[in-house]
């Protein structure tokens, strides 16, 4: 192919009718009369349908015989015909760069009512087509060596996704978060929108396919410091923050937590002596003693004192912590895992209210409202007088009853707006609405 031309450049201008999609707004034998007069101009024509094998054919033959060294084209959009006449012009003996598109349909005869302003708009599109191409350079393909691996940034559920994705199809996967695991926001959710399914419904799986798969390096608690190269070779430096424990020797048991300088320094000091009521220091005692004090019985420990007060206590835990040594933060993690258990005092009647899929679109959310208005209180809280704790949840598995409430351990399937009222005369036949 020929290369830049010492000479003043030959142009051949191209404007095509597309039909009437051109033609019916913009006088094109006007526009090529006019092309003609523009510097640099060799040959101009007309022709119908610019893109069909005609029109290629008549810019090759005017390539050869009158040794045009730039192409113009005023036809459609670049989208749709720019790559068929860089071929043409390919074909002709031209380098494909030293083809200019101006694009005379969905820029002037689409948009423009009045035809003497399309026609206007189209000779001065052509005329900066002549000009910019005589300024265009022969440019050449090249082929370069592609590194297959990607690197994924972030380890959002929307990051895990592509990783997966990226490694199914047979990709070697790096996959950089920053924080200490993946997961991101969707990690922090109860239920997605608009279907309102369980966040770690979706999330959890997704995770550990990510851990397990072959082609995907995780690398957690790390940050990308720098990126250089180009597209398909790339370099990228990652700093991976410091480490408390050997990563290799890792078996996830957790009794390193018991050992942890700063999770200790959280526990009460032994000699420091908790402030707790006789009430309570009496109930720790007995289960205390009934559990023969084995720290490996905590859960069970924590069941006892939350059945007996319907929350845990805080003095109660400060006295757990003393008595069996263990970290007061270590039993805050447990108590705070566990959806079973609260901080919080709860009352005597805990109506938990079903927000699950088939619940919510039958009906669940205006049973809840009504419970917040006849309770006077929202959902997540409990009455001044302690009679009663308003929840949602998740699921109940009764998902065929819908709408489901549980009061206390009974639930209650099928609920209705006349089920609310029946449900609070039972419980508490005296209640004083609070509105």
């Amino acid at each position: 192919m020929s290369t830049q031309p010492k000479e003043a450049p030959r142009v051949g201008v191209y404007i095509c009718h597309c039909g009437i999609n051109i033609a019916g707004k913009v006088d094109v034998v006007a526009v090529a009369e006019f092309a003609k007069a523009l510097p640099n101009v060799a040959v101009s024509r007309e022709y119908k349908f610019m893109c069909s094998d005609p029109g290629q054919e008549m810019i090759q033959q005017d390539i050869r015989e009158h040794g045009l060294t730039r192409i113009v084209v005023a036809s459609c959009s670049p989208l749709m015909h720019e790559a068929t006449f860089r071929r043409a012009t390919a074909v002709g003996g031209l380098n494909p760069f030293f083809f200019q598109m101006a694009n005379i349909r969905e820029q002037v005869s689409w948009v423009t009512s009045d035809r003497a302003m399309a026609t206007q708009k189209a000779k001065a599109l052509v005329a900066a087509a002549v000009r910019r191409v005589a300024l265009n350079e022969a440019l050449e393909k090249k082929s370069v060596p592609v590194h297959p691996d990607a690197l994924v940034v972030g380890g959002g559920i929307a990051g895990i996704h592509a990783a997966l994705t990226l490694a199914d199809a047979g990709k070697k996967v790096y996959l950089v978060e920053r924080e200490p695991s993946i997961g991101g926001h969707m990690a922090m959710f109860d239920k997605t929108f608009p279907t309102l399914d369980c966040a770690a419904c979706i999330l959890t799986p997704k995770m550990t396919q990510v851990r397990a798969h072959p082609n995907i390096s995780l690398l957690s608690y790390s940050e990308v410091e720098q990126v250089d190269g180009y597209v398909g070779n790339f370099t990228v430096k990652i700093r991976r923050k410091a480490r408390s424990i050997d990563e290799t020797k890792c078996t996830g048991c957790g009794s390193c937590v018991e050992n942890c300088v700063v999770r200790n320094e959280i526990r009460l000091p032994l000699r420091l002596e908790p402030q707790v009521s006789d009430e309570v220091r009496a109930c720790l005692d007995e289960i205390l003693t009934r559990y023969h004090r084995d720290r490996g019985l905590l859960v069970a420990m924590l069941q006892d004192i939350q059945e007996t007060y319907r929350y845990l206590p805080k003095e109660a835990l400060e006295l757990l912590s003393r008595e069996l040594a263990i970290p007061l933060g270590q039993i805050y993690a447990i108590t705070t895992f566990f959806k079973a258990f609260s901080l919080m005092p709860r009352g005597k009647c805990v109506i938990q209210v079903c927000t699950g899929t088939a619940c919510h679109v039958r009906g669940a959310q205006l049973i809840l409202e009504k419970f917040e208005r006849e309770l006077g209180i929202s959902a997540g809280e409990t009455r001044a007088d302690l009679a009663f704790t308003l929840e949602c949840v998740n699921c109940l598995g009764a998902c065929a009853l819908a709408p489901v409430v549980m009061v206390n351990d009974e639930v209650q399937r099928n609920v209705s707006m006349q089920t609310v009222d029946e449900i609070l005369q039972r419980e508490t036949p005296c209640l004083v609405k609070q509105h």
